[in-house]
């Protein structure tokens, strides 16, 4: 009789652990795209043009408490600070957080585009990024080291 209680706790308390691991992942999201979305103000105006992966959001806070909320959850892969923004480089996605009337401005898009588009602010915090046939090519001639 107690190997079958002891089997009965476990089944409860390990039904209770999954609960509690879903509810978790499905409040917190599994990224800053999903946290973002569900913690600041949608502006869907405020989108780049011709690109459906781009979300801007806006907050009443500083660009620097926007960066500490999302840095604090998801250390991003890296970090440029001018000053027109904050660009955090993150795996799948970029965030860029800009000071904006009574707060900031913060989009949210793929990476590749976000080089692409801030080139000029991120290329020597961020590297080399992109995916053009070209990234492989050494260069040539005497004395390149191939």
């Amino acid at each position: 009789m107690k190997g079958k209680l002891w089997f009965v706790l476990a089944a409860i308390a390990a039904v209770l652990a999954l609960i509690i691991a879903i509810v978790a992942i499905v409040s917190t999201g599994t990224g800053p795209r999903s946290h973002i979305a569900a913690t600041y103000t949608r502006a869907a105006h405020l989108d780049h043009p011709g690109d459906d992966d781009n979300a801007a959001y806006t907050s009443r806070k500083l660009p620097s408490a926007v960066a500490d909320d999302l840095t604090r959850r998801w250390e991003p892969q890296a970090r440029s600070v001018d000053t027109t923004g904050i660009y955090l480089r993150y795996p799948d996605d970029a965030v860029i957080i800009h000071p904006h009337p009574g707060g900031s401005l913060i989009h949210v898009m793929e990476v590749e585009r976000a080089y692409r588009h801030y080139h000029g602010h991120v290329s020597s915090a961020w590297g080399w990024y992109g995916y053009s046939r070209s990234e492989g090519f050494r260069g040539g001639g005497p004395g390149s080291g191939k």
